[in-house]
């Protein structure tokens, strides 16, 4: 079942495989991408109260993917047989918590990196004018980097950018011409912003770190909740660079709606990381994913 690329031909056949095994699962379209692919989210348990975790937001970094899909499985064979994961009962937590699943919110940035260039349609072209290396790239098929896109101090990142000589499409690090002009950004931000989400959690590679601060607008449990996150999965609570302090998912819902939110930084190494990784970093990662139902 696990250890495959999730490139969009295998995610299709995982989600269907879902949908035949658990009927329970909602799963949503919530979105296309720039080349038309589907941006799904899946959801267990309360409909009304979730938490979500959302995952590729980078191409390059499409082994959060997998740890997502893997979670996803774990979650509906914990509620279809009854049984515990990551050594905990979730099945009355889910009841009060649900969690929605996105696995790949940059799905046209995972095809680059596992099919080429080529997999990106008209913005083929761009892609191979700007590097040598598509399974290096991390950004939507048109060269925004997602997670420099939302509406969370983005002219100070978008400055920062180009202080740093970015100022156009690039394979990672631009944050567009302006805040939420991407549709995968927009799709995410629109499914927030209609559901009641009391938690969000990034996942992102690599480093082994959380990341829980935005600045004053830290809700002021998120610095136990990140020790607690951290005793879990034996990551270390960090701040990120400069240059990725601002425009990032969690800290727009961090801004937006003053609640936790989290990165998890998964795996060591330079990304892509490799698929032999993902039982070693998923094992690690499981209990403190558990935990986003209960803390």
């Amino acid at each position: 079942m696990f250890g495959f690329y999730p490139n969009e031909r295998n995610r299709t056949a995982f989600y269907q495989s879902v949908a035949d095994e658990f009927p329970f699962v909602k799963k949503e379209v919530i979105g296309t991408s720039l080349v038309g692919r589907e941006i799904a989210s899946f959801t267990v348990g309360n409909l009304d109260k979730r938490v979500i975790i959302a995952a590729a937001f980078h191409g390059s970094e499409w082994l959060t993917a997998n740890i997502a899909l893997h979670f996803l499985w774990d979650l509906c064979c914990c509620i279809k047989n009854s049984e515990p994961v990551g050594g905990l009962h979730l099945g009355s937590r889910l009841k009060k918590r649900g969690i929605s699943i996105v696995p790949c919110v940059n799905p046209d940035g995972v095809e680059i990196n596992l099919s080429g260039a080529d997999s990106a349609g008209r913005y083929s072209a761009l892609i191979n004018s700007l590097t040598h290396e598509p399974y290096r790239w991390q950004a939507n098929a048109r060269g925004v980097d997602l997670n420099h896109n939302f509406p969370a101090n983005w002219e100070v990142i978008h400055r920062r950018e180009q202080d740093m000589g970015i100022t156009k499409p690039s394979s990672t690090r631009y944050g567009g011409e302006r805040p939420a002009s991407e549709p995968e950004t927009v799709a995410l931000m629109n499914y927030i912003n209609e559901n009641n989400f009391t938690r969000a959690y990034a996942l992102h590679s690599q480093g082994r770190e959380i990341y829980y601060s935005f600045g004053k607008n830290t809700p002021k449990p998120s610095n136990t909740m990140s020790r607690v996150l951290s005793i879990a999965s034996g990551y270390k609570t960090a701040k990120p660079p400069l240059i990725a302090d601002g425009g990032g998912f969690k800290d727009w819902f961090i801004e937006k709606f003053h609640q936790p939110g989290f990165t998890f930084e998964i795996g060591v190494g330079e990304n892509p990381l490799p698929l032999t990784d993902e039982s070693r970093e998923y094992a690690q990662l499981l209990k403190a994913l558990c935990l986003t139902t209960i803390i």
